[in-house]
Parts: C-alpha cells; structure tokens; sequence
C-alpha cells in the first residue's frame, strides 16, 4: 500500500547508505528517484527496483537524502570533504528553495553549519547520522531510533515531520548540527578503541599461550563487560575514517590522545597475525 505523500525525495549516492534508505523507503510505498556517479550503483539499485527514476541534474526535488562517501576514494581509511561539498554547490545552485537537506554520510564538527551558509538558508539542512545493521535489519534497520540535529530551529522542524511524520522512524533530537555530527564519528571511535583494546589483549595471549577466546569468555560474564572479537584488524568504511576525524577535532585541545596508541596497536596487530597465518584461518577484516 502506497503511503500518501506527494513530495520528491533523491537520494545522492546509492552504495550502501543510499541503498538501504532507498530500499527502506521502497518498502512503505514512497517513490524516490536516485543519483550516483557510479553507472553500477545506478544499475543494481534500478534492477532492484529501489529507486523509480534516475536524477539528471538536482531541480524539482523538496528532499535531497545525501548518502555520499566521505572518504578518499583511493583510501577509504582517510576523510575527505571536497567532492562532498561540490556537491552540496551543486544543489544550493540548481535545488528547490525550501527544500530539505539531509545528511545521513558521516561528517565532521561543524558541516551542516557551513552547508547552512553555502545555500543561505535558502533550503533547509539537517543531519540524520545513518545506522544500519544488515545482520539485524529488523531491530537495527533504517527505521531504528537515530540521532537528529539541525542548525535551525526551522530546519529540525522540517525534519522532524519528514522522518519522524512521513517516513515513521523514531527520533532522538538534539540541540543542533554539531552534537549530532559528533555522535556519529565518536560512536565509531569509541568502537574503535574497544576494538584495539581487545587486539591488544589478543597479542598479549598469543605471546603468554593464554587462550584469548577462554579469556574473553570468562571476562564477559560480568554484566558490564563486553570485550569485543578479533578479527583481521579494524577495517569497513567507517571505524578507521571517523576516528582519524574526531582524532583531528580533538588534536586541537589535547597533545596526546588515546586514539594515536589505539591506532598504533591495530597497526601492531595486522603484523602479528600476518605472522601467525594458522590464527588467520576464518577470519575477516
């Protein structure tokens, strides 16, 4: 049953983030059409007949959903913003006054405040940080509670009605733009850490003939102990990047940070698996 909703929605960027919210707004009966640079992604969101039409240019639309990389594309380990903010050019120039921007990409301190001032208000900006669990889609799918933050009153109330109203998703509102950004980048830094605390573990077994597994087992029957896997070191799109970028937000306050150590050691971990191949058996980065 389509859902009643007479607004154009595009969604930028159709890999995994864009993906996912396409198909999610599928799902409830709400057309969207889609843009990427990538033909591929074009295609294989077209064949699963997520998305209803293929944008030319960014006119017409009253809800732009941005889901674009910001990473290198050559390092998806390093963060990088240029292509990001040509494209939010590109919309202030050629998009709809009113019109809603939302941010689901992971983006640094401060960015939707500076989208702000590239579309002079003109439209609307919001930042919708994604979250996303393909293992558990049912309880931890698009429509999961998630973190909204907007840098105008105006603005969170735009999307408030869009995601909270029109697309049924449950809200966690916050004060502005900023606290949302950083609740994204530190969610996945802080997993990062607990991460390399356990990699660190791992090594410390491995050099003392403790078994690790046995270790964590017995470690995590306390209820306010979650020591994590180890797998092929700390990899995917979003754990190394978004820690290098709250690494860069707080490298202006501290001079020495816990996160330099943690990356050191995931570094220290890749080598010593590399030279235990039998411990490397099943296991993925």
């Amino acid at each position: 049953m389509e859902k009643l909703f007479d607004g154009k929605i595009l969604v930028i960027g159709l890999g995994e983030i864009g993906y996912t919210c396409s198909s999610y707004f599928k799902s409830i009966g709400i057309d969207v059409d889609g843009f990427d640079i990538s033909q591929d992604a074009i295609k294989r969101a077209l064949d699963a007949k997520i998305i209803s039409g293929v944008a030319r240019d960014f006119s017409g639309y009253d809800y732009y959903i941005v889901c674009i990389s910001t990473h290198l594309p050559s390092n998806q380990f390093e963060p990088y913003l240029d292509s990001f903010f040509e494209l939010i050019q590109a919309i202030a120039d050629q998009g709809k006054p009113n019109a809603l921007i939302s941010i689901e990409s992971t983006i640094p301190y401060g960015t939707t405040a500076k989208i702000l001032e590239i579309v002079e208000h003109k439209m609307h900006v919001a930042h919708f940080p994604h979250r996303y669990y393909n293992k558990e889609q049912k309880e931890h799918g698009v429509n999961q509670l998630r973190v909204l933050g907007a840098p105008q009153a105006c603005c969170n109330k735009k999307a408030e009605e869009f995601y909270g109203g029109v697309l049924d998703i449950p809200i966690h509102p916050v004060d502005s733009g900023e606290i949302a950004e950083l609740s994204k980048v530190i969610e996945n830094t802080y997993r990062f850490l607990q991460i390399a605390f356990a990699e660190e573990l791992k090594m410390v077994c491995d050099s003392r003939d403790i078994s690790f597994e046995d270790l964590r087992a017995a470690c995590n029957t306390k209820w306010n102990i979650d020591i994590m896997e180890t797998h092929g070191g700390i990899g995917g799109h979003c754990l190394p990047k978004d820690t290098k970028m709250f690494l860069s937000f707080e490298n202006e306050i501290l001079p020495k940070s816990l996160l330099e150590t943690a990356m050191a050691v995931d570094l220290k971990y890749r080598e010593h698996i590399m030279k235990m191949p039998l411990l490397n058996e099943g296991q993925k980065p």
